[in-house]
């Protein structure tokens, strides 16, 4: 005799794990009756399960199941009854034991950005499809890889809680595809881009402390990431601005294949002026509205530098360059980019430059991110750090030059003083 599964027979169980300070769940479709692929046919409650979501805490429920099964499994009416719960509902529908098709062209990038953010604020995500495996697994990776893992890495930390998922060879090969790098420049290109980052990160919160306070706290060295902002792996305006540095590069990229001519340090200006937007300010000169200003994540004011906001608060025309005497390192440490995407290291130095100076207006403040910059893009180019070093310094002024050697020549010893001694050379 075949016994009807139920609700109360089969509570719903949601198989999770920790993404950042969130948690990411997968389970089956909720409320769903009817014939089973495996085993008794269901006759599921919509009201116990989604109760069930709700008591696990879930922000967000995304549906990956066809309008078509909605109305066999008898729940055409799922996204209302979430939504009258108080959790968002998001539908993203995908064919059974398939994969997204035309991603980039989908939606999924604004739905993508507003499952990461509810993740990073320590919010919950609940996944499903029919069976909680095929389709929910895959999208519950995808997720993990637009954070960093590997396909592999992925898989496998979703297997590991839900087992079974990710059912197909097709889903298998979507999760290499997307999460694929095309080469070994591109691998240090995002590998630079992710450890500064987690440098900014963990030097959030003691960004402002002296050395005895640093050393009080973190006698054996800076092993542990401290909360800032409310979380940990908070990252400030260092990221910030280095992100929005690596939007105008590309667009510079693109405007220059497509009409053939472009400058790179105004369109750089541009994207600066549209992080100046995130930080709860207006620029004198319209920006567009496009890209990562969208991201509501980036609308985060975290200590920004005010050499930076002053100057950009005081833009008139893009590519007008400052009119102050900084050489703070508010250059320095969004240059990253430019080093990437700039070219020959002729094009490299002159971009750096360029787009130091539309905040910072000191000489020495502009050779610095340009050393930095022509450093980095040297090193990928295979070289030796300490060749790259030296060669940056020949390129540049005396106050330059001087503090390259020095870092070269001082002792290897990782010591704080040694440290702080570089820093303050300055």
């Amino acid at each position: 005799m075949i016994h009807t599964r139920t609700s109360q027979s089969h509570p719903l169980y949601v198989s999770d794990l920790a993404v950042g300070p969130g948690r990411l769940g997968l389970t089956i479709c909720p409320g769903k009756k009817g014939d089973s692929v495996f085993g008794a046919p269901w006759d599921r409650d919509l009201g116990m399960d989604l109760a069930a979501v709700r008591d696990w805490g879930a922000t967000a429920v995304l549906t990956l199941v066809e309008p078509h099964e909605l109305r066999m499994l008898g729940v055409e009416r799922l996204g209302e009854a979430v939504r009258a719960l108080g959790m968002e509902w998001h539908h993203f529908p995908i064919p059974d034991l398939g994969a997204p098709k035309d991603l980039d062209r989908s939606s999924w990038w604004r739905l993508s950005t507003r499952l990461h953010g509810i993740l990073d604020q320590g919010g919950r995500v609940l996944v499903h499809c029919r069976g909680g495996l095929g389709r929910a697994g895959t999208m519950a990776a995808l997720l993990l890889t637009e954070r960093g893992d590997t396909a592999q890495e992925a898989i496998a930390r979703i297997r590991a809680v839900r087992k079974g998922a990710i059912e197909t060879a097709v889903q298998e090969r979507f999760l290499a595809s997307r999460a694929a790098l095309p080469d070994a420049r591109t691998e240090r290109i995002r590998a630079s881009l992710f450890g500064g980052a987690i440098g900014d990160a963990l030097g959030a919160a003691i960004e402002f402390w002296k050395l005895p306070q640093i050393l009080r706290r973190f006698p054996n060295g800076v092993d542990e990431m401290l909360p800032y902002d409310g979380r940990l792996g908070a990252i400030t305006d260092d990221t910030q601005m280095t992100l929005f540095t690596a939007e105008g590069m590309i667009r510079a990229m693109v405007r220059g294949i497509g009409k053939g001519v472009c400058h790179p340090p105004s369109v750089i200006h541009r994207a600066l002026l549209r992080w100046y937007a995130t930080q709860g300010a207006r620029p004198a000169r319209e920006v567009c509205a496009v890209g990562l200003v969208e991201d509501p994540r980036l609308h985060r004011r975290r200590s920004p530098g005010m050499t930076c906001m002053a100057a950009l608060g005081a833009t008139r025309a893009f590519g007008d360059v400052a009119r102050n005497d900084s050489k703070g390192c508010g250059t320095i440490m969004r240059v990253a980019p430019v080093a990437f995407m700039g070219g020959d290291l002729g094009q490299v130095e002159t971009i750096a430059l360029k787009s130091s100076a539309l905040t910072h207006g000191h000489r020495t403040g502009q050779e610095a991110a340009a050393a930095w910059a022509l450093i980095l893009a040297d090193v990928l180019r295979g070289t030796r750090v300490e060749t790259a070093a030296l060669g940056a310094a020949e390129r540049f002024g005396t106050e330059t030059a001087r503090a390259i050697r020095s870092a070269l020549s001082a002792p290897r010893d990782g010591r704080p003083g040694t440290v702080e001694s570089l820093g303050a050379a300055g």
